[in-house]
């Protein structure tokens, strides 16, 4: 069935009540947009946001110091601060954490016929959430919306067109995401951030499976590059 991308707003009272967003996140910060979502488990995410936060401007040096006070006090299995914007107001980080609450309802009623994408920005009064679905899943989704009584607006409904069935030279979805995200997290960057076993412990697979699909994935960027 043909999908479409669905964005609500709706009262962001209930996502943080259910810990989709910690209550704690706005005592000290603005909003939260999501960058972009990795599906490598079931039950938990891996999510790349940008942070916009309250009170003073604080120096790239300051925000990173206070990484592991944050992935405490948001209770995260993983945060890295990737980079702090010049203001100092806001930095883009990858955390992984449990999919808790309403969201892990959504996705449990759904199964894989709802997927949270882009554009996903919460701040402490709205919440603009999106996913993909078919028009079942489309149905299902509004339908549970309605009996948790989250009370939503449909801001917009479009059509998904489906990708062209790859060639020997297109990335696979994994090697799509396995490639993002070691470019996020400066696996390529000289000398490198991370390495395979930070990779491997994010996506749940072997620091061999890593290993191949990341020199998969490269050696059809190279060939298509190159014409090699």
């Amino acid at each position: 069935m043909p999908l479409r991308r669905l964005t609500l707003e709706i009262d962001a009272k209930p996502l943080i009540e259910q810990g989709v967003v910690p209550r704690a996140f706005f005592e000290h910060n603005e909003s939260i947009e999501i960058l972009r979502v990795y599906a490598f488990q079931p039950r938990e995410r891996v999510l790349l946001v940008r942070v916009v936060r309250s009170g003073p401007a604080l120096s790239p040096d300051e925000i990173q110091a206070r990484r592991e006070t944050l992935r405490r006090r948001y209770r995260l299995r993983d945060f890295e601060i990737l980079r702090v914007e010049a203001d100092g107001r806001a930095y883009v980080a990858l955390l992984r954490q449990d999919n808790p609450g309403v969201l892990e309802a959504v996705l449990q009623e759904l199964g894989a016929g709802a997927t949270p994408t882009t554009p996903t920005v919460v701040d402490k009064d709205v919440a603009l959430l999106s996913f993909l679905a078919d028009e079942a899943a489309e149905r299902d989704l509004l339908g549970l919306l309605d009996r948790l009584g989250v009370p939503y607006r449909l801001r917009s409904r479009t059509a998904v067109r489906h990708p062209v069935p790859a060639g020997d030279d297109d990335l696979t979805p994994r090697q799509r995401e396995i490639l993002s995200l070691a470019w996020n997290l400066g696996y390529f960057d000289i000398p490198g951030k991370v390495g395979l076993a930070k990779l491997a412990g994010l996506t749940g697979l072997s620091r061999n499976a890593v290993s191949q699909h990341l020199r998969r994935g490269l050696r059809k960027v190279l060939r298509r590059e190159l014409g090699a």
